[in-house]
């Protein structure tokens, strides 16, 4: 009898071991198919005490591909972790309690543009990121974005190229809206900073100005109907996360600059 228990207890000791292994490579495929995407995972191994590690997972959804490798998850009663490298980046989810409903997600040297899949939209901002997402009850961002550009919505494939993007940002409430402290860019070609806020629908209400303005971005200034000085230019951010818009204050939008 206790020797029938004992097979009893180390077979279901397997199963839940060897669990998130197959529900990482059976479940999360049929959960992309859902969800119009697919996801392809190679090299799934449990992982002691209660995990699963990766050798690979490509996710894509609309065009848009998310590539992970050396994926390693853990769970607790505690919280949950998952590691990964995404591309010559690292990514770091830790969540707090079992449904790890605060926590951080921090990443290192990560390109803005692969974790699109994730976010289910698409950025305005392109570069490397460095950072890190508090989240909770309240939330915070902070972090730099390097050797990167912004695509504005106006200009089809005009982008502004900058050398380094810092921004922080805090929002009260899961469902409310973002107040950024500030977000400040650093050129050449382009050198300026904002503050505002950005609704809980993405809306962008940013006040800011230009500091530096130099090729190739002074001469799309005049082609977005946006002054090139004196500098400090005092502009605005307007329009969604998605799809920013530049708009001229003071004298220049009496001029319909922007608009």
């Amino acid at each position: 009898m206790l020797r029938r228990l004992g097979l009893f207890a180390l077979g279901l000791a397997t199963l839940v071991w060897i669990a998130p292994a197959c529900a990482l490579s059976l479940a999360l495929p049929r959960l992309a198919a859902n969800a119009g995407g697919v996801a392809e995972v190679s090299g799934a191994l449990p992982v002691l005490p209660f995990g699963v590690r990766a050798s690979h997972v490509h996710v894509a959804r609309e065009g848009r591909a998310l590539d992970l490798d050396e994926l390693r998850a853990t769970w607790t009663p505690w919280h949950t972790r998952v590691e990964a490298r995404v591309a010559d980046g690292t990514l770091l989810f830790r969540g707090e309690g079992l449904r790890a409903q605060s926590g951080f997600l921090r990443l290192q040297d990560v390109a803005l543009e692969s974790l699109e899949p994730l976010l289910g939209d698409t950025l305005a901002v392109r570069g490397k990121a460095d950072g890190i997402w508090r989240f909770g009850t309240q939330s915070s961002v902070e972090g730099s974005v390097s050797r990167g550009a912004i695509v504005l919505a106006r200009a089809g494939s005009f982008e502004l190229p900058f050398a380094q993007l810092v921004v922080s940002a805090a929002r009260e409430a899961p469902d409310a809206g973002w107040t950024v402290h500030f977000a400040n860019v650093q050129g050449p070609p382009l050198s300026a900073s904002a503050a505002g806020t950005i609704g809980a629908d993405g809306a962008l209400a940013l006040e800011g100005q230009v500091r530096e303005l130099d090729e190739p971005v002074l001469s799309l200034f005049p082609l977005l109907r946006l002054p090139t000085g004196p500098l400090p230019l005092a502009l605005g951010v307007e329009g969604s996360l998605a799809a920013p818009r530049l708009v001229a204050r003071g004298t220049a939008t009496q001029m319909g600059a922007g608009r």
